[in-house]
């Protein structure tokens, strides 16, 4: 675990967020079992191959995949700006919007639309983030 991001002169980190697998785990759910469903008609259709192990075969590939990027979700919320943990920042005056969608916290400026996802309490990062917004100078 990194101990956070370099910030500049008279800049605090207000809030830190950090990818929950709870998100996660409700996601493989709806995931697999919505993969159970062609499983199950592969097994009608082509009962001695084995394609009925296809469909969850993707779905394991997907979250494997998104378990193993799970980590380029996680920001800090400064008193100047959100950065990710790529090294991208985002200016808390460029932001126009947030909003919540599921665990996911969509921040848009004026060109771009980022979305955080797997937050533990994406309300709770919202207001960090307009909170921090309203303050920054």
């Amino acid at each position: 675990m990194t101990e956070g991001p370099p910030l500049t002169e008279g800049e605090a980190v207000v809030f830190d967020h950090i990818p929950s697998l709870k998100p996660f785990k409700r996601t493989a759910r709806i995931l697999l079992l919505a993969s159970l469903v062609p499983t199950i008609a592969f097994l009608i259709v082509f009962p001695d191959t084995f394609w009925p192990a296809v469909p969850l075969f993707v779905a394991c590939l997907l979250l494997v995949q998104e378990r193993w990027t799970i980590s380029k979700y996680r920001a800090w919320v400064t008193n100047r700006r959100v950065i990710l943990q790529g090294g991208r920042d985002i200016a808390l005056g460029d932001i126009t919007k947030t909003q919540t969608r599921g665990s996911a916290l969509m921040i848009t400026t004026g060109i771009t639309r980022l979305r955080l996802y797997y937050a533990e309490d994406p309300a709770a990062f919202q207001a960090a983030v307009d909170t921090a917004r309203k303050a920054a100078p």
